[in-house]
Protein backbone atom coordinates (compact mmCIF):
# COMPACT_ATOMS: atom_id res chain seq x y z
CA UNK A 1 0.00 0.00 0.00
CA UNK A 2 1.02 3.75 -0.69
CA UNK A 3 1.75 6.01 1.73
CA UNK A 4 -0.85 8.31 0.30
CA UNK A 5 -3.48 5.07 0.14
CA UNK A 6 -2.41 4.32 4.00
CA UNK A 7 -2.79 7.86 4.81
CA UNK A 8 -6.70 7.95 3.19
CA UNK A 9 -7.42 4.64 5.25
CA UNK A 10 -6.22 6.19 8.29
CA UNK A 11 -8.23 9.26 7.66
CA UNK A 12 -11.28 7.75 6.75
CA UNK A 13 -11.20 5.32 9.79
CA UNK A 14 -10.41 8.06 12.21
CA UNK A 15 -12.46 10.59 11.12
CA UNK A 16 -15.76 9.13 10.10
CA UNK A 17 -16.56 7.08 13.18
CA UNK A 18 -16.88 10.51 14.74
CA UNK A 19 -18.85 11.92 12.13
CA UNK A 20 -21.27 9.04 12.23
CA UNK A 21 -21.18 9.24 16.43
CA UNK A 22 -21.24 12.84 16.48
CA UNK A 23 -24.85 11.74 14.77
CA UNK A 24 -25.76 9.90 17.32
CA UNK A 25 -25.91 6.45 15.19
CA UNK A 26 -23.27 4.35 14.61
CA UNK A 27 -21.32 2.73 17.39
CA UNK A 28 -18.39 1.10 15.75
CA UNK A 29 -18.46 -0.99 19.18
CA UNK A 30 -22.04 -2.30 19.55
CA UNK A 31 -21.58 -6.15 18.88
CA UNK A 32 -24.04 -6.73 15.51
CA UNK A 33 -21.02 -5.05 13.44
CA UNK A 34 -19.47 -8.50 13.83
CA UNK A 35 -22.99 -9.93 11.99
CA UNK A 36 -22.13 -11.50 8.80
CA UNK A 37 -24.52 -10.26 6.50
CA UNK A 38 -25.42 -13.58 4.11
CA UNK A 39 -25.89 -11.14 1.03
CA UNK A 40 -26.56 -7.96 0.13
CA UNK A 41 -29.99 -6.84 -0.43
CA UNK A 42 -32.28 -3.40 0.36
CA UNK A 43 -33.17 -4.80 3.69
CA UNK A 44 -29.58 -5.68 4.64
CA UNK A 45 -27.83 -2.48 2.92
CA UNK A 46 -30.81 -0.21 4.03
CA UNK A 47 -30.11 -1.27 7.73
CA UNK A 48 -26.82 -0.23 7.78
CA UNK A 49 -26.85 3.10 5.51
CA UNK A 50 -29.68 3.76 8.83
CA UNK A 51 -26.97 3.82 11.25
CA UNK A 52 -24.42 5.61 9.37
CA UNK A 53 -26.80 8.28 9.20
CA UNK A 54 -27.38 7.90 5.14
CA UNK A 55 -30.95 9.23 3.59
CA UNK A 56 -31.61 6.53 0.79
CA UNK A 57 -34.53 6.15 -1.45
CA UNK A 58 -35.19 2.62 -3.51
CA UNK A 59 -34.33 2.86 -7.50
CA UNK A 60 -34.50 -0.28 -10.13
CA UNK A 61 -35.79 -2.84 -10.80
CA UNK A 62 -36.44 -6.26 -8.52
CA UNK A 63 -33.76 -8.07 -11.06
CA UNK A 64 -31.56 -5.07 -10.81
CA UNK A 65 -31.81 -3.41 -7.87
CA UNK A 66 -30.52 -0.03 -6.76
CA UNK A 67 -30.30 2.75 -4.04
CA UNK A 68 -29.91 6.41 -4.08
CA UNK A 69 -27.69 7.31 -1.20
CA UNK A 70 -27.30 10.89 0.51
CA UNK A 71 -24.05 10.71 2.97
CA UNK A 72 -24.62 12.98 6.18
CA UNK A 73 -22.38 15.31 4.65
CA UNK A 74 -24.56 15.98 1.67
CA UNK A 75 -22.60 13.62 -0.91
CA UNK A 76 -25.10 11.96 -3.04
CA UNK A 77 -23.99 8.44 -4.56
CA UNK A 78 -25.83 5.44 -6.26
CA UNK A 79 -25.48 1.89 -5.31
CA UNK A 80 -26.14 -0.67 -7.52
CA UNK A 81 -26.49 -4.69 -6.79
CA UNK A 82 -24.53 -7.00 -8.70
CA UNK A 83 -25.10 -10.38 -9.29
CA UNK A 84 -28.40 -11.13 -8.35
CA UNK A 85 -31.16 -13.64 -8.20
CA UNK A 86 -34.33 -12.63 -10.49
CA UNK A 87 -36.15 -11.13 -7.42
CA UNK A 88 -33.20 -8.89 -6.39
CA UNK A 89 -33.44 -10.72 -2.53
CA UNK A 90 -30.04 -12.40 -2.78
CA UNK A 91 -27.51 -10.27 -4.63
CA UNK A 92 -23.61 -11.37 -4.27
CA UNK A 93 -22.18 -7.58 -4.74
CA UNK A 94 -22.40 -4.08 -4.88
CA UNK A 95 -21.10 -0.86 -6.71
CA UNK A 96 -20.92 2.58 -5.10
CA UNK A 97 -20.96 5.20 -7.88
CA UNK A 98 -20.71 8.84 -7.59
CA UNK A 99 -20.81 11.39 -10.37
CA UNK A 100 -19.88 14.38 -11.24
CA UNK A 101 -19.99 17.10 -14.27
CA UNK A 102 -16.53 18.00 -15.48
CA UNK A 103 -15.93 21.57 -14.53
CA UNK A 104 -16.94 24.21 -17.53
CA UNK A 105 -13.00 24.99 -19.16
CA UNK A 106 -11.58 21.80 -18.15
CA UNK A 107 -10.05 19.88 -21.02
CA UNK A 108 -10.68 16.01 -21.48
CA UNK A 109 -6.82 15.71 -21.25
CA UNK A 110 -6.21 17.89 -17.96
CA UNK A 111 -9.15 15.89 -16.39
CA UNK A 112 -7.88 12.62 -17.99
CA UNK A 113 -4.42 13.45 -16.25
CA UNK A 114 -6.78 14.22 -12.50
CA UNK A 115 -8.50 11.07 -12.55
CA UNK A 116 -5.36 9.02 -13.26
CA UNK A 117 -3.28 10.47 -10.49
CA UNK A 118 -6.03 10.20 -8.42
CA UNK A 119 -6.63 6.46 -9.13
CA UNK A 120 -2.91 6.47 -8.39
CA UNK A 121 -3.18 7.62 -5.16
CA UNK A 122 -6.24 5.63 -3.84
CA UNK A 123 -6.17 2.60 -5.82
CA UNK A 124 -9.31 0.77 -3.71
CA UNK A 125 -11.59 3.00 -5.95
CA UNK A 126 -11.76 3.85 -9.49
CA UNK A 127 -11.84 7.46 -10.69
CA UNK A 128 -12.73 7.72 -14.51
CA UNK A 129 -14.25 9.80 -17.13
CA UNK A 130 -17.64 8.63 -18.37
CA UNK A 131 -18.23 8.58 -22.25
CA UNK A 132 -20.56 11.80 -22.01
CA UNK A 133 -17.47 13.73 -20.39
CA UNK A 134 -18.81 13.43 -16.76
CA UNK A 135 -16.26 12.37 -13.80
CA UNK A 136 -17.04 9.15 -12.37
CA UNK A 137 -15.93 7.39 -8.70
CA UNK A 138 -16.46 3.52 -7.76
CA UNK A 139 -15.97 1.35 -5.22
CA UNK A 140 -17.07 -2.66 -6.08
CA UNK A 141 -17.51 -4.62 -2.95
CA UNK A 142 -18.32 -8.50 -2.97
CA UNK A 143 -20.14 -10.53 -1.01
CA UNK A 144 -19.68 -14.38 -2.29
CA UNK A 145 -19.44 -15.89 1.35
CA UNK A 146 -21.00 -13.11 2.99
CA UNK A 147 -19.86 -9.36 4.30
CA UNK A 148 -19.69 -8.47 7.92
CA UNK A 149 -21.47 -5.61 8.69
CA UNK A 150 -19.02 -3.60 10.38
CA UNK A 151 -17.07 -3.81 7.58
CA UNK A 152 -19.62 -2.85 5.38
CA UNK A 153 -20.67 0.73 7.62
CA UNK A 154 -16.74 1.83 7.49
CA UNK A 155 -16.63 1.02 3.45
CA UNK A 156 -19.82 3.11 3.33
CA UNK A 157 -18.25 5.85 5.08
CA UNK A 158 -14.94 5.73 3.57
CA UNK A 159 -16.73 5.96 -0.03
CA UNK A 160 -18.33 9.23 1.27
CA UNK A 161 -14.75 10.51 2.87
CA UNK A 162 -13.54 9.73 -0.89
CA UNK A 163 -15.93 11.57 -2.82
CA UNK A 164 -15.03 14.66 -0.32
CA UNK A 165 -11.50 13.96 -1.28
CA UNK A 166 -12.15 14.09 -5.09
CA UNK A 167 -14.46 16.93 -4.68
CA UNK A 168 -11.06 18.86 -3.10
CA UNK A 169 -8.28 17.04 -5.40
CA UNK A 170 -9.82 16.49 -8.61
CA UNK A 171 -12.96 19.02 -9.03
CA UNK A 172 -11.58 21.95 -7.14
CA UNK A 173 -7.84 22.30 -9.37
CA UNK A 174 -9.87 21.35 -12.41
CA UNK A 175 -12.40 24.33 -11.84
CA UNK A 176 -9.93 26.89 -11.81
Amino acid sequence: MTRAAASLVAFAVALVPAQALAQGRWNPDAAENRQVLPTFNYATVESVLDEIGARHERRGTPARPSLLVTFASGRRAAIVFGACSSDGNVCRAISLQGGWERPQGASSERAAAALLAFSQRYAFSRAFMLPNGNLALQRYLTADYGFVRGNLAVNLLAFAAQMDLFAQEVLAPLSR
